[in-house]
């Protein structure tokens, strides 16, 4: 579950296919018989509280095996399994139940989910055996680096020279090798530190809402299990929330493992073809974690949600051993099951959308649900015109407007490694991902969630060099009700003025965004050599948000339509079913040249000079359409597209 890519690649028997792993991994191990003999007797039971056919666990479980937490369960089996009881193997089998006991726990004490002290049984035996003839450093290696290369060669890499100073440490005796809390918290965080969690933000955090002494304490007593798989897509304020429910739902006293492999399995899904945290049930547990304050939480004062509630499964009569995940409400479940059949259709994603805005579930108006990681890919394409706009870039402060998945940010700062360069963005999901990923590179830019119509709220007046437009003015136009309504050219208006109230003197605003073509009665035919086309234009022009779209003329295969509004189709019949949800609700071209040059003048006045003004069809877009469409004029004869792309440079005077 954890290594898989996708669930649908894991073998029908993934603990058989592990263990055999293993096993053939000690077959190239140099050391000597007896110690080839003890860790094999390990790897053969160690995983088989994971395995057994019903009937089989059903009488496990009546003895009181602790099946949720494999290593417990597995040497429990071990001792229970019918043998003739020979004195000389005591000690040898004795030393194979407490390997099967501790079984993956160095890697766990190395990832933090487990403590150090879980080791104490084994060193005892260390202490007490008079085993000569077993080097048990040897041991602890050769068996570990068969439990973690088992899994993967390459993660056995990353942590070989981990486990060799743990093996060194329990070999010898040491005893006290408790991580300090602060280091456990960075090693259960470890994935979200590595996708750009800034792990210095936790200290400060944790004393600001006075939870750092109830998780000392909490952490100090418990063991982990699968935490940092079912949690690492979480934030870090809602990983501590998450332990605070769990804190206030278990009893402190006894508790001895929690297991987050419930909610592993419920997070995870295959979303085209790939393995992908449940973004549906994320958002609901997401939208829960935001009702709860951490005061509440540490007051046992938490509000009941009735859609969703943390669930915690005792695993054994003493709830020493505990399984958590989260519980939806009925009709939080049909919500969810909807929305993962609705989205094997792109035609019902907009549903999706609007249940998710009802139930108030979306981070904010700009959350693209699982379409999210695609939309920042999307943004990040198309880099040579981006060049262009960095190097029309001047002075020392710039700032990008709508900066998506960061490209631009990118090579602003490459371009200007001296200029200070700032991205804003409406989006929460943007936000954090720039941020994480500024941390993640170490990226010298800065990100802030701002208003790109109310700029001098976030930004100090005539103190910007350069603000660029890079493909965003038209979802401002499309997206943002201005004044009651979307799609409202006052949206348009008012971005360049708040933009210029922030730029300095001789600083630039540079736009690239999509245009109408200047004839408005110009036509186009568009041929399909898809069979489906047709159908594909009719649903265009039923869904399409920005504009009636007209056609002219209709035929079999062909439709007649004014050229801005074939080119507005085919913008979207480019994109395809996958972004057909979110296209129809875009208008790439709102002006036509000489409306916005009108545009331009009319709301900034005499001090904008226009410095570059150019109109274009994006080079390679015919050339990629010629296998889907044939392209004519109303007579019939080859045409061409219209420009649809402007490219403009506004200077302040």
């Amino acid at each position: 579950m954890e290594r898989i890519p996708s669930l649908e690649k894991m073998p029908s028997n993934p603990v058989l296919l592990y263990v055999e792993n293993t096993l053939r991994i000690l077959e190239q191990a140099d050391i000597p018989e007896k110690e080839q003999d003890i860790i094999e007797e390990v790897l053969i039971w160690s995983e088989t509280a994971k395995c057994g056919q019903p009937h089989k666990r059903r009488e496990w479980r009546e003895k009181g095996f602790q099946l949720a937490i494999h290593n417990i369960g597995s040497a429990q089996i071990y001792a229970n399994r019918s043998r003739t009881f020979m004195a000389e193997r005591q000690d040898t089998e004795e030393l194979i139940y407490l390997l099967i006991a501790t079984h993956g726990l160095v890697g766990q004490y190395i990832r933090g989910e487990s403590r150090y002290r879980q080791f104490a049984p084994l060193m005892d035996w260390i202490e007490a055996a008079n085993a000569v003839d077993i080097d048990i450093k040897r041991v602890l290696y050769q068996l570990n680096k068969c439990i973690i290369a088992g899994v993967s060669a390459g993660l056995w890499e990353s942590v070989e020279q981990d486990v060799k100073q743990v093996v060194k440490q329990i070999s010898e005796g040491e005893r006290q090798q408790e991580w300090p809390f602060a280091e456990r918290l960075k090693k259960l965080r470890r994935q979200a530190i590595e996708m750009g969690e800034d792990s210095r933000l936790y200290d400060r955090y944790l004393k600001e809402h006075s939870a750092e002494e109830e998780l000392v304490r909490f952490f100090g007593k418990a063991d982990f299990w699968y935490v940092e798989s079912a949690l690492s897509s979480f934030s870090f304020e809602e990983f501590v929330k998450i332990f605070l429910l769990i804190r206030r739902s278990v009893n402190p006293l006894s508790v001895r493992h929690i297991s987050f492999e419930p909610l592993m399995r419920d997070m995870y899904r295959d979303y085209q073809g790939v393995r992908h945290t449940n973004i549906y049930k994320k958002r609901i547990i997401e939208a829960y974690l935001k009702e709860v304050s951490i005061t509440d939480l540490l007051h046992d004062g938490a509000a009941v949600n009735e859609h969703v509630s943390l669930s915690v499964q005792p695993f054994d009569a003493a709830s020493e051993i505990i399984g958590v995940t989260f519980s939806f409400s009925k009709a939080g479940l049909k919500l969810i099951e909807f929305c993962q059949e609705a989205e094997k259709s792109p035609l019902y994603e907009r549903a999706i959308v609007l249940l998710y805005d009802f139930f108030e579930f979306r981070k904010d108006s700009f959350d693209r649900l699982q379409n999210e990681q695609a939309y920042l890919t999307d943004m990040n394409g198309a880099e040579d015109y981006k060049k262009k706009i960095a190097e029309y870039a001047v002075g020392k402060n710039m700032l990008d407007i709508g900066a998506g998945g960061g490209v631009m940010l990118d090579l602003l700062t490459e371009h200007h490694p001296e200029a200070e360069v700032i991205g804003i963005d409406l989006s929460v999901n943007v936000i954090e991902e720039l941020q994480k990923r500024k941390v993640r590179e170490h990226k010298p830019w800065k990100v802030k969630q701002a208003d790109a119509l109310d700029l001098p709220e976030y930004i100090e007046k005539e103190s910007v060099d350069t603000i660029v437009f890079s493909s965003i003015l038209h979802e401002l136009f499309s997206y943002i009700p201005y004044e009651g309504r979307k799609f409202n050219h006052r949206v348009i208006a008012k971005a360049l003025t708040s933009s210029f109230d922030v730029l300095r003197p001789k600083g630039r605003i540079i736009i690239r965004d999509g245009i109408m073509t200047e004839d408005k009665e110009e036509v186009r035919r568009i041929r399909f050599k898809d069979p489906d086309g047709m159908a594909f234009l009719g649903r265009y022009v039923r869904d399409f948000k920005g504009r009636q779209i007209e056609i002219l003329e209709i035929e079999k295969d062909a439709a007649l339509l004014y050229a801005n509004d074939a080119m507005e189709f085919l913008y979207t019949y480019t994109w395809g079913e996958e972004a057909y949800p979110h296209e129809v609700q875009e208008q790439f071209g709102y002006f036509t040249p000489s409306e916005f040059r009108a545009c331009i003048e009319n709301e900034l006045g005499g001090r904008a000079n226009i410095l570059v003004f150019e109109h274009y069809l994006q080079e390679g877009y015919e050339e990629h359409l010629s296998p889907k469409i044939e392209l004519t004029d109303v007579n019939g004869e080859e045409a061409t597209l219209p420009d649809s792309t402007c490219f403009i440079v506004i200077e302040k005077r």
